[in-house]
């Protein structure tokens, strides 16, 4: 349906020793300190010298530690961390003052090149790197409008490469037709100021002074990334299964094994922000040294040799929060290393040889599948309480063979084995019959305890007479969004049906819900109705299933009938991609419903689907500021019992537990400000939620938006929504949703499975109703045996 989609405005180094009998001494006292530790991952991992602990047992000591200082308020989109020839430190900023420091990172100064600030106010600067002497490599791309006669998007213009010199003298940069054919993407400077441009189609380009180009090596994929190591240029992105190493004098590849091998057991899916962060950050060490730093924490490869040495823990380090976005790091001669992050943070890591290797205090923490918001929080909460040692089990890995109904059976027989975690998280997990069995802690104090910090609705949502058992970290909604006129009445069900039927009396032949499959249509309705289908003892409600099929196959009719032959097709053509790029069964997963910009373009009557953040619904509300559209209205999807509202990130206690004192202090942390502050959905404390809808810390620019939502259809129709920030009428309005949802959504994946697969054939008229009643009691009567 479209092929390219940006939030603009959202999205959002080298420290190379010299002299090698400095290097020699360096590595012999890194390999006293960290040997003997083990193997973790397929990797040797640091350790350090022996102590005895309280019982008498060996610890093993010496750990880096981390300080970080918060530059955000000076940086606004850094583009790298440089070491220069005379010792100092800079970071590279797209938007704004450079930042120098020459005391090793403790200060920071701010560094202006006219050129670039006054280039800002008529372009967008795409790319920035800076070789030793101070020239600057810089991609830019000229923004339109009045003097062009026509407003010009970013998808539109034709980037421009210039070396500015140190003098501030421009040279532009001749890349002939590679410029328009290829499009050009990143510059890169080695470690010995040779300049690279590399393009979209995968070439990589030499530049020299004079602004003359040449080609210089061609891959088969788009480079995300180029560093230097002397002679080498290490290469990578998507479509590469490792770094390539290119040796740039012998003009020929160079094989790593190790290197290769390691990058898919731990990285094999590795994701690139544009020119900015990336979830695995390659960077030169001493000679011959390459270092990555990710989620598994910092490695350090000798090229060619035969181990991958781990230096730092991700589980124990900044590095393994998910929310961190390495944008530059760099090796200090001390030993020591310097990052600065997407977020404007500089992380300064140095070793500690009184530190013990790992903490003894443990706090055994699970999901059945990997949270990113809970990743973030145990990164956190590890990196705020540094003797605990916060595990983080997942049930089901993403490129596992283990399926959800297997780890769930592991779970249990862990908890009923007395072996089990200390905290759950309860995403995707049997919650009624944890709370029914006894298997979760009370929480009420806890709860009682935060008062006014926190929503009530939320986080009573799990009260099972007058005792909380578990809490929500984050909730979401499922909304609906047009003319006020159309969605008027639309609630419950059968209101929703009627409401469609009207909208397809006013509208023909319009697509309507942006829907053709009618397993999608009753996934949404679901949200409405799900928690009706089991009566009290938790047996099938027979009526509130047949009424769920009787009012989907209402909107799945309205939705379809008449619908024109260029609706239909645009339908198909989108069922197809999710297919291809979700698999058969896409329409179970609720992420495929918050895409809106088809109603912004007038493809369809209304929107109907999720609201996942305080981000997505700006855009929502951004939409109301656009011309025509005054009209429309914001409103959350609502049931007989009021809004709807979806608990996420749910977090509960074992009631076996030997550490829940510990595991109320994770919760509690998870609760406060911070922690919420960085989820991905709404908060449930107050604070946090009300910075994230006002979207504290963001600057807007001289017409008061945030950027632009920009998206290329694909018979090439292209739209551009500027983003505002909410108003406080808009604010007041999603506060209040907090404020009263009342109907929580938990889904219930194989009781929904058995509802939708069998009642789709009703729907689609393809069975009787009777019928599929029928086969819907067995299969949930065989389910509920289980």
């Amino acid at each position: 349906m479209y092929s390219e989609i940006m939030e603009a405005g959202l999205t959002g180094r080298r420290g190379k020793m010299t002299g090698k009998k400095l290097v020699s001494l360096l590595l012999a006292i890194s390999i006293l300190l960290m040997a003997g530790c083990g193997k973790q991952d397929g990797t040797e991992e640091a350790g350090g010298t022996g102590s005895g602990n309280d019982d008498g047992q060996q610890v093993t000591m010496g750990r880096y530690t981390e300080v970080e200082t918060d530059l955000s308020a000076q940086i606004g989109n850094a583009a790298g961390l440089y070491k220069t020839p005379d010792g100092k430190f800079m970071i590279v900023d797209r938007q704004g003052d450079f930042l120098v420091s020459a005391d090793g990172g403790a200060s920071w100064t701010e560094s202006t090149r006219q050129w670039i600030t006054e280039k800002r106010a008529g372009a967008w600067i795409m790319d920035v790197k800076m070789d030793s002497r101070g020239t600057l490599g810089i991609i830019y791309a000229e923004n339109g409008g009045e003097e062009s006669g026509e407003e010009e998007t970013m998808f539109q213009s034709t980037l421009q490469c210039v070396l500015l010199l140190p003098d501030d003298t421009v040279v532009p940069v001749d890349f002939g037709t590679a410029a328009d054919e290829e499009s050009i993407d990143r510059f890169w400077v080695s470690e010995t100021d040779r300049y690279f441009v590399s393009t979209m189609a995968g070439n990589i380009y030499e530049v020299q002074e004079d602004g003359s180009s040449e080609l210089f090596l061609v891959t088969e994929g788009s480079p995300q990334t180029v560093q230097f190591q002397g002679n080498l240029m290490i290469i990578d992105g998507y479509e590469f299964k490792a770094p390539l190493l290119y040796d740039m004098e012998k003009e020929v590849y160079v094989e790593d094994d190790v290197l290769a091998e390691f990058m898919q057991e731990n990285y094999a899916e590795r994701g690139f922000n544009g020119a900015g962060w990336q979830n695995v950050c390659l960077f030169p060490g001493e000679e011959d040294v390459i270092y990555l730093a990710g989620r598994n924490g910092l490695h350090r490869h000798v090229i060619g040799g035969s181990a991958m040495e781990q230096i730092i823990d991700g589980r124990l380090s900044r590095l393994g929060n998910p929310q961190y976005g390495i944008v530059g790091m760099v090796f200090l001669d001390t030993g020591a290393f310097l990052a600065v992050s997407d977020q404007g943070k500089l992380i300064h890591f140095t070793y500690d040889p009184d530190k013990a290797a790992v903490p003894q205090e443990t706090l055994k923490i699970y999901s059945l599948e990997r949270n990113v918001d809970v990743s973030a929080a145990v990164s956190f909460y590890q990196i705020q309480n540094p003797d605990v040692f916060v595990e983080y089990e997942v049930g089901i890995e993403a490129a596992g063979a283990v399926t959800r109904e297997d780890a769930v059976k592991k779970l249990n027989t862990q908890i009923m084995a007395g072996e089990g975690p200390d905290v759950l998280v309860l995403d995707g997990l049997p919650v009624d019959s944890y709370m029914e069995k006894g298997m979760l802690c009370d929480l009420t104090g806890l709860v009682d305890g935060m008062g006014q910090e926190v929503y009530e609705n939320p986080v009573h949502t799990f009260e099972q007479n007058g005792r909380i058992y578990a809490v929500p970290g984050q909730v979401r909604f499922p909304v609906m969004m047009g003319k006020g006129d159309d969605l008027s009445g639309m609630t419950g069900l059968s209101g929703l049906a009627d409401g469609i039927e009207r909208m397809r009396k006013d509208a023909p032949q319009k697509d309507l819900i942006g829907l053709d499959s009618g397993k999608a249509v009753m996934k949404l309705c679901a949200l409405i109705s799900a928690q009706e289908w089991k009566n009290g003892d938790g047996e099938m409600n027979r009526d509130a299933i047949a009424g769920f099929l009787t009012q989907t196959k209402r909107i799945y009719e309205a939705q379809m009938d008449g619908i024109s032959a260029e609706s239909e097709q645009r339908l198909r053509e989108a069922g197809e991609n999710h297919v291809q790029y979700a698999g058969e069964d896409w329409m179970y997963d609720l992420i495929h419903y918050g895409f809106y910009m088809d109603y912004a373009a007038g493809y369809t009557n209304a929107f109907i689907g999720m609201n996942y953040s305080p981000g997505g619904y700006m855009e929502l509300t951004s939409i109301r500021k656009a011309a025509g559209f005054e009209d429309t209205v914001i409103v959350p999807l609502a049931g007989e019992k009021g809004s709807v509202f979806i608990p996420e990130t749910i977090l509960g206690i074992h009631a076996a537990s030997q550490k829940k004192e510990l595991g109320e202090d994770f919760l509690k942390a998870f609760l406060g400000k911070e922690i919420q502050s960085s989820l991905s959905g709404y908060a449930v404390n107050r604070e946090a939620f009300d910075e994230a809808v006002r979207l504290k810390g963001r600057e807007t620019d001289e017409n008061g938006g945030y950027g632009k939502a920009c998206i290329i259809y694909e018979d090439g129709r292209e739209l551009s929504l500027d983003l505002f920030p909410p108003t406080d009428d808009e604010i007041a309005a999603m506060r209040a949703w907090m404020e009263t949802a009342g109907m929580a959504y938990i889904e219930d994946a194989v009781f929904e499975e058995c509802v939708i697969e069998e009642g789709a054939e009703f729907v689609l008229g393809e069975r009787e109703f009777d019928e599929t009643m029928d086969v819907i009691e067995r299969r949930i009567g065989i389910y509920m045996a289980e």
